[in-house]
């Protein structure tokens, strides 16, 4: 392919922002006259016309014959040619696909098109060093354990028939229903067999109350308003009536706390059930101080560093974040057209985290590149020996996963490093809490 003269091509900004920019390309037109011979003999070469051997057929008929098909070919030619030298004259690096418009052509005169791209912001992160961060400490005490391990008791327990012949806050009770909303009856609410834990917080206020007292056998028509957020739109805000009938009244038989509790977590002793108990809660002590720090820290570069971010990217993340609250409302039984119906409430909601999400991601890398942060070939190796270490039954299946995903393990290892460089340079305070 033949370049086309930088100096003959002429490049002009029309509009220029932090994240788009539209500019304005000229091609002269002596090179127009040169891409169309090209494509006229390109064309005449294969061209098949009645009465001529393949390529043998006058330039003048081709012309005639054939003229549609050049125009579209010259401008596809020219536009190739010179879309991403004027972008790169304009220093830009366009983050998608650029879009043109406004194309004009015609073979007497010069060819001209613009082009609007989005591309990075230009910035340097400040107020990195030096964050102030409160670094709240819980520690993990005997009664915080203790507290566990009756948790552990507890979600453990056999359900027992009541000693009780009447249903109190304390029991389990199964339990047939169906709904209405005043002549309407709705189908998609009835249930049989269901086995409701009164002691657990209620969704719907009003309910629980509506048993209590209730015998095995007991029919109560309990009557309860849905949340006004409740994601089936038809009941949301209104009042649903439950016919319900009592079939059995439970409670709960918790074990004892000794080495058979323990035995049933494939352990030899309680003593070795508290010990991990207590491994486990400092682990996720640690785990959530880690989480409150990094958005401490996070939290002051957003306001530190208002960037503007690109419009593609802030949807592509929104689109992230809906398609994930879609799975989650699908399993809680919301259907597509229930979905579809609030979608734009859902947009409106999540945008501003779309967008501070693509903010972090620009602050962090900036963070990176001004302090060289980088990821080593040593760094993606002892990664690859911890995940092995850490599963050394699954050394061919971490391998395969790790040859597949290089790029996303090494963008998670540089993350990892300029968060610990933040903290590293940041102002903390502890303080632990009783």
């Amino acid at each position: 392919m033949i370049e086309a003269k930088k100096e003959d091509v002429k490049v002009n900004m029309i509009e220029s922002k932090p994240c788009s920019i539209l500019i304005s390309v000229e091609v002269p037109h002596p090179e127009v006259l040169e891409e169309t011979e090209r494509v006229y003999q390109d064309i005449q070469r294969a061209a098949h016309v009645h009465g001529f051997r393949a390529g043998k057929a006058p330039m003048d008929m081709i012309k005639k014959n054939y003229m549609s098909a050049a125009r579209e070919k010259v401008v596809e030619n020219l536009i190739r040619r010179t879309l991403f030298s004027s972008l790169k004259e304009q220093g830009v690096e366009p983050i998608d696909s650029p879009a043109i418009n406004e194309v004009s052509f015609d073979f007497d005169r010069p060819f001209s098109y613009k082009v609007s791209a989005e591309r990075h912001p230009e910035f340097k992160v400040k107020d990195y060093k030096g964050i102030k961060i409160t670094n709240e400490i819980h520690p993990v005490t005997d009664k915080r354990v203790n507290e566990q391990l009756e948790a552990l008791r507890d979600r453990n327990a056999r359900l027992i028939e009541s000693k009780s012949d009447v249903v109190e806050p304390n029991h389990f009770v199964m339990v047939d229903y169906e709904c209405s909303r005043g002549a309407e009856v709705l189908p998609e609410l009835k249930a049989k067999n269901q086995l409701i834990d009164l002691s657990s917080p209620q969704s719907l206020a009003g309910f629980k109350e509506g048993l209590i007292g209730a015998k095995k056998g007991d029919g109560r028509d309990i009557t309860v308003k849905f949340p006004d957020d409740y994601p089936t739109g038809k009941i949301a805000g209104k009042d649903v009536t439950f016919k319900v009938k009592v079939l059995e009244i439970k409670e709960k038989q918790l074990p004892a706390l000794d080495d058979e509790l323990a035995r049933d977590f494939g352990l030899t002793s309680l003593a070795e059930l508290t010990a991990k108990v207590r491994e486990s809660m400092e682990t996720e002590e640690n785990k959530r101080q880690t989480q409150a720090v990094e958005k401490q820290m996070l939290d002051h570069l957003v306001v530190a560093n208002e960037i503007p971010v690109p419009a593609s990217l802030v949807e592509e993340q929104l689109n992230q974040l809906l398609k994930r609250m879609e799975e989650y409302l699908r399993r809680q039984g919301m259907s597509q057209d229930e979905w579809k119906k609030n979608i734009e409430q859902w947009r409106e909601k999540y945008r501003l985290e779309a967008e501070r999400n693509v903010r972090v991601s620009y602050i962090l890398t900036g963070i990176g590149e001004a302090e060289k942060l980088n990821v080593s070939d040593e760094d993606m190796t002892a990664e690859l020996q911890r995940l092995k270490n850490a599963s050394p039954e699954r050394q061919e299946d971490i391998e395969k996963y790790f040859a597949g995903h290089k790029a996303r393990i090494a963008s998670d290892l540089r993350e990892d490093k300029i968060l610990k460089f933040l903290l590293d340079n940041a102002r903390v305070k502890e303080e632990t809490t009783k």
